[in-house]
């Protein structure tokens, strides 16, 4: 997705012989003639022919990205943007929570990733003093604290990720 992301940032000047101009005035792409579109998907052709591993995940993405609203792909941008910002140990940690929430029901997945962002900001006897006290709860005062410690959402679109009613972030 990589290239996919930077293929406008990358291949901009190559539109046009002068560098100048705004996006805006940069045609739409059908406009393109078919030297600037074999320019713009020179990247990302060359990337699924030395990648043959990774074609099915390419594909899957494409066709996920065309699927979505333009809400969710804002959104998408927006966590892609954060990631590539994200220094290597907290990226580290957001790939394990990922991993073991994968195949979690919403509403448990929900909760964990409540239960980690509310673990981070702690010190290890907090977040031992905190872990404790969650293995002590029972469901109900789980769902409590789920609704003490929500956190905030920011920016357009629904809220991300799905939520304790089990609803997912297209039902808000």
């Amino acid at each position: 997705m990589n290239a996919i992301r930077l293929l406008p940032l990358l291949l901009l000047p190559a539109l046009s012989a002068n560098a100048q101009l705004t996006p805006a005035a940069l045609p739409a792409w059908d406009k393109l003639s078919d030297a600037q579109r074999a320019e713009l998907i020179a990247p990302l052709r060359d990337r699924w022919d030395r990648s043959p591993e990774d074609r099915a995940h390419m594909l899957e993405r494409a066709q996920r990205w065309r699927s979505m609203s333009p809400a969710d792909r804002k959104d998408a941008e927006r966590g892609m943007r954060r990631w590539e910002r994200m220094d290597p140990a907290r990226r580290a940690q957001m790939q394990v929570l990922f991993e073991k929430t994968r195949d979690m029901p919403p509403e448990q997945r929900h909760m964990s990733f409540a239960l980690f962002r509310a673990l981070l900001p702690l010190d290890t006897a907090g977040r031992n003093t905190l872990l404790q006290q969650w293995k002590a709860m029972t469901p109900a005062q789980r769902n409590a604290w789920m609704a003490a410690h929500e956190p905030p959402h920011h920016g357009p679109g629904p809220r991300h990720g799905p939520g304790p009613d089990d609803r997912g972030p297209d039902e808000d």
